[in-house]
């Protein structure tokens, strides 16, 4: 079992009286993290009790809440009213009326703290976050970071130092990474043939059951299509037009599925960053995966790293997606773009801090020597930084 990044996050929550909901995609170890803590809390001899709600029977016993049968409910389980009592419930995206379930809870029965798992979305959980309005605190989890993997706890996500304790461990699991990436159960497995069989099982149950299923999705076979087409661009600028007439469906209709990837955690947009519109690209986007193994099982290209035609997408893709998890755990308010002149210039990652004068920028380069485009100077940015693969144990813990 691996120490996640949010851990103490998730123990300090359960302090508070807000909901704790711990989203992210299926199989990234919400379900892992939820039984730890619900055992702890055993282990000192707290009321708990867990239910996962992918159970027709968690579901009829929750399905119709009421404050008499919920009441009742906590009643049974021994739950008492003068001391803190736990109600851990896992998958809770599929049970109908959550909304009214957790705003029951949390008005009628104040002595039960409930930390939910969901695999949707902020975007998909719109309905808690207008009923739940302060009385909710979202956490996410998101596949192993490699520091995670590595086994290596960091204070400040934001240092990028030198060298850092266990360098050699990270340098020598980084290959690795970029190819089949930080599913738990996918880095766990000891040969290839077994992570890719796993990488295979997790885009076709986990990712395209979900998505076709809950979205009702009327042509799955061309958003498959349009995830392949996507896979292949990585680090390119999306043109949705060009996506349109490929797939033969509108231009809209290509931004709607993207959305519906973004909801399902399995890519996120990048977009342009400008502040001179004559120059520099203002309306595109990049795509990336926030796991490189998935969008390697989705074209099926599992060679090895160093023997790969699209080393430097690749790279450039592992340190964003690995800067953008950091960003997420550490709850930095920055704000994530790319930036390109119509004269060639072009930074891969600039991050602008929304409370701070914070502004940085990154860029990816498989040569040895340092490289950064000087006219990105012209922004004064706070730090500039350069990112090798000989130096990438820095960004990707």
């Amino acid at each position: 079992m691996y120490t996640r990044i949010i851990e103490h996050t998730l123990r300090s929550l359960l302090a508070s009286p807000e909901i704790l909901i711990l989203y992210g995609p299926r199989r990234v170890g919400k379900t892992t993290l939820l039984q730890m803590l619900y055992h702890e809390r055993l282990q000192q001899n707290e009321p708990t009790a867990i239910y996962s709600l992918d159970d027709p029977t968690a579901q009829a016993i929750f399905g119709d809440p009421s404050t008499a049968r919920l009441g009742r409910i906590f009643s049974e389980l021994g739950f008492d009213a003068q001391q803190r009592n736990y109600l851990f419930l896992d998958e809770v995206q599929g049970l109908p009326h959550i909304d009214l379930l957790l705003k029951l809870i949390f008005d009628h029965f104040p002595h039960v703290k409930v930390l939910a798992t969901s695999s949707s979305s902020l975007l998909l959980l719109q309905g808690l976050t207008d009923s739940l309005a302060g009385r909710k605190y979202f956490v996410e989890l998101l596949p192993l970071t490699l520091g995670e993997y590595a086994g290596i706890q960091v204070d400040d996500y934001f240092s990028f130092p030198e060298s850092i304790t266990q360098q050699g461990r990270l340098n020598e699991v980084l290959h690795s990474f970029a190819v089949y990436r930080s599913y738990p159960e996918v880095v766990d497995k000891t040969t290839v043939e077994e992570k890719q069989a796993k990488l295979r099982d997790i885009v076709e149950s986990a990712l395209y059951k979900d998505i076709f299923m809950l979205e009702r999705i009327k042509a799955p076979q061309v958003l498959a299509r349009l995830l392949t087409l996507l896979a292949y661009q990585i680090g390119n600028l999306v043109n949705l037009n060009e996506l349109a007439t490929q797939l033969g469906i509108s231009r809209n209709t290509v931004d709607q599925y993207i959305a519906i990837l973004e909801k399902y955690f399995v890519i996120f947009r990048l977009p342009s960053f400008s502040r001179n519109l004559r120059s520099e690209l203002s309306s595109k986007f990049k795509v990336y995966f926030w796991d490189i193994g998935i969008r390697n099982a989705v074209i099926n290209r599992f060679f090895p790293f160093e023997t790969r035609d699209d080393k430097g997408p690749i790279f450039e893709h592992l340190v964003i997606a690995s800067i953008l998890k950091r960003n997420l755990y550490a709850q930095r308010p920055f704000n994530a773009y790319f930036w390109r002149t119509y004269q060639g210039y072009k930074i891969d990652l600039v991050l602008e801090s929304s409370q701070t004068q914070e502004f940085w920028g990154f860029q990816m380069t498989l040569a040895d020597k340092d490289s950064f485009s000087k006219a990105f100077n012209a922004y004064q940015p706070t730090k500039t930084l350069v990112v090798t693969p000989e130096n990438a144990y820095r960004f990707c813990w």
